[in-house]
């Protein structure tokens, strides 16, 4: 497999944005499974996702394509924050099985929405917090940035405090990472971490306002 199908290299440390052995599956292990699981969408109410480190936007894709699997009718509204736009240059053409899931592929930033779907966004050439609107709320979070071993810089304490403000109750946040430093930083902030262990993947994070053991009882 091709890998800059569906990845991209950062210039400075080399690092890939995606498990290359199976970036789609990263996408639905890691971020959409996890949120699904604990914060299923709730009829008669938008879906809004959120994703910071947005890239080419598989997991939001992801997001999409499992929402329609399931049947789900709802609204979707996507606000995708990338702050380093020039690194996905060029954007190879659309891999078939994000065809349909993708309508902002290409990377302009601004307004999108699915002609035959009620899946409507916004992608930002912005960092967040920065990018994220002050009159939002979200009820999943995809945090995607690159490591905090090697991008210190992108994981602010400052980004904890304003997804806990705009964020609800209910809400989730799914990472790939499970770093102590990002874990403890969350704690501070009113969120309760798991690491999850899927079987045959690698360990993922989520985090919620309400504690773990709480949530599923």
């Amino acid at each position: 497999m091709d890998p800059t199908r569906f990845s991209y290299q950062h210039p400075h440390s080399g690092e890939w944005a995606h498990d290359l052995r199976d970036p789609l599956g990263e996408a639905d292990h890691a971020f959409v499974l996890p949120a699904l699981e604990r914060a299923p969408p709730q009829e008669g109410k938008p879906l809004r996702i959120l994703e910071i480190g947005f890239g080419r936007g598989i997991n939001t894709a992801r997001a999409l394509a499992l929402l329609q699997q399931r049947a789900w009718p709802g609204e979707v509204h996507c606000l995708g924050l990338e702050a380093f736009p020039a690194t996905l240059q060029p954007w190879p053409p659309i891999p078939p099985e994000l065809k349909f899931h993708c309508p902002w592929w290409g990377g302009a930033e601004g307004a999108w929405a699915h002609p035959e779907e009620a899946w409507s966004g916004v992608l930002r050439h912005q960092p967040a917090p920065e990018g994220i609107p002050a009159d939002s709320c979200w009820d999943w979070v995809f945090l995607d940035l690159f490591s905090p071993a090697r991008h210190a810089e992108d994981w602010r304490r400052d980004l904890f405090d304003t997804l806990t403000r705009r964020t609800h109750a209910a809400s989730v946040i799914t990472s790939y990472c499970c770093a102590r430093s990002v874990r403890e930083r969350l704690q501070v902030a009113g969120w309760h971490s798991e690491v999850l262990r899927p079987a045959g993947r690698r360990d993922t994070l989520r985090a919620s306002r309400v504690a773990p053991s709480a949530a599923q009882a």
